[in-house]
């Protein structure tokens, strides 16, 4: 069953009530969920926060699950660029961008199941709170769940659309209808908005006293923020980016600000690592460090550790328990950019340069016409292992310069695409692209 179906499905005749959503194990592995398809919750169980907070965590589960199953957002990102190698049998094909070969783990990567079940959970997530008991929900909780559904089923909108191009819509004004990456972005962009008006700057825990840990692995301000930025930019909405970035830059605000990553746990569903840049998995060959970090960079130190031999290096992970997806490092890189865009140069000029602490160029003289290639090249040494890397590298018109095995025609073609599995093509309409079919 395809997952446009299996959501028309869900939609259209499962009960009140009926939720893809399991109990909890504890607060410390709240992450950690047990045959989470075979469990249905009864009607009206949601009478306490705790509960309806078990329905928001359902959207976290997922995309843990979209992003992590076969290292996905490498695969999406900086393997497909060939500058970061994941050992398993399939990198190989993803670096040669050999996408459509017959290979179980490759094809999982061509289906966006995972994704469009965020955007379930999230849709669900905003039915139930508007349905619960006036007396369940705080107005804090209200508009925390709120804002954490819009701003999940944003970020899986967000990927869908950079990763597919033409995506089918899960929302029941137009559901199953096909929107264009363009649609799809300005459409994740409007619920992260709405999102960035709802979420607090630091969640509550349990004891409701705010919580760095909660905060780090929920959807905050902050990250609603960057998220937001990143749809405009990607939509050139640059006025409205360099504002909300310029909102994050004031001195006062500096406390306030937190990064938001996915918590590790275990996923009986999936064979998800919890080290997702171990050693063992996820390296660097020397040339590639040395192509990205010139010798004198003082980043490089911090960040990889050369192996014995020093043929490769491995990143130095300070927190096991979280993958950063969202964090406070990018902010002076969007102001950076947004800032070039709107015409305000010698501030771009500036924010790039306390970006890029420790880089061994010069960024004071930046001209225009440069600005471009030092700033994507900041993004690549400060941002790798996020994933983005191969999204800018679409957003900045530079594949083809990068990764010479595309021509234009190619990129016209949609090669810059992910090619779709033949299960997310099935009934709704949706063709795969050009380029990938005639591989």
């Amino acid at each position: 069953m395809n997952m446009m179906n299996k959501t028309k499905q869900r939609i259209t005749y499962w009960p009140i009530g009926l939720l893809l959503l399991g109990t909890l194990a504890s607060c410390s592995d709240y992450l950690t969920l047990d045959e989470l398809d075979n469990r249905t919750v009864a009607e009206g169980y949601y009478t306490s926060t705790q509960r309806v907070e078990q329905a928001v965590i359902g959207g976290y589960v997922d995309l843990r699950r979209a992003l992590l199953t076969n290292h996905a957002w490498l695969m999406y990102g900086e393997a497909r660029a060939g500058e970061l190698q994941v050992e398993v049998a399939y990198y190989p094909m993803v670096a040669n961008q050999q996408l459509t070969v017959a290979d179980r783990q490759l094809a999982r990567l061509a289906d966006w199941e995972y994704f469009y079940d965020v955007v379930y959970d999230a849709n669900e997530v905003l039915r139930l709170i508007d349905e619960v008991n006036s007396d369940v929900l705080s107005t804090y909780h209200y508009n925390l769940f709120k804002g954490e559904a819009l701003a999940l089923k944003s970020m899986a909108y967000f990927y869908i659309a950079r990763i597919w191009g033409i995506v089918p819509s899960a929302e029941k004004s137009d559901f199953g209808q096909p929107m264009d990456e363009t649609s799809a972005v300005e459409r994740a962009a409007g619920f992260a908005r709405e999102a960035y008006g709802l979420l607090p700057w630091m969640l509550l825990n349990d004891d409701q006293i705010e919580s760095a840990a909660v905060t780090a692995v929920r959807f905050n301000k902050t990250a609603a923020a960057i998220l937001l930025t990143q749809e405009n930019l990607w939509l050139d909405n640059d006025v409205e980016a360099y504002e909300v970035m310029a909102g994050l830059a004031i001195e006062e605000r500096a406390d306030s600000l937190s990064d938001f990553g996915l918590a590790m746990g275990k996923d009986e569903r999936e064979n998800i690592t919890e080290d997702p840049l171990g050693s063992s998995m996820v390296s660097i060959s020397a040339a590639n460090l040395a192509a990205i970090y010139p010798a004198g960079d003082a980043r490089q130190g911090t960040l990889f550790r050369l192996s014995a031999d020093e043929k490769k290096a491995t990143f130095i992970v300070r927190d096991q328990e979280r993958l950063d997806l969202l964090t406070k490092n990018e902010c002076y890189l969007l102001l950076a950019e947004a800032a070039w865009k709107t015409g305000k140069l010698e501030e771009a000029r500036i924010r790039l340069m306390e970006a890029a602490d420790g880089a061994t160029e010069d960024y004071s003289e930046l001209g225009e016409g440069e600005f471009a290639d030092a700033l994507l090249r900041e993004r690549q040494r400060i941002l790798i292992g996020s994933g983005q890397r191969f999204f800018d590298l679409k957003r900045f018109n530079k594949v083809s310069a990068y990764l010479p095995v595309f021509s234009e025609a190619d990129i016209q073609n949609g090669a810059a695409y992910w090619p779709l599995a033949q299960r997310s093509l099935n009934g709704n309409g949706l063709t795969q692209h050009s380029y990938w079919s005639h591989e």
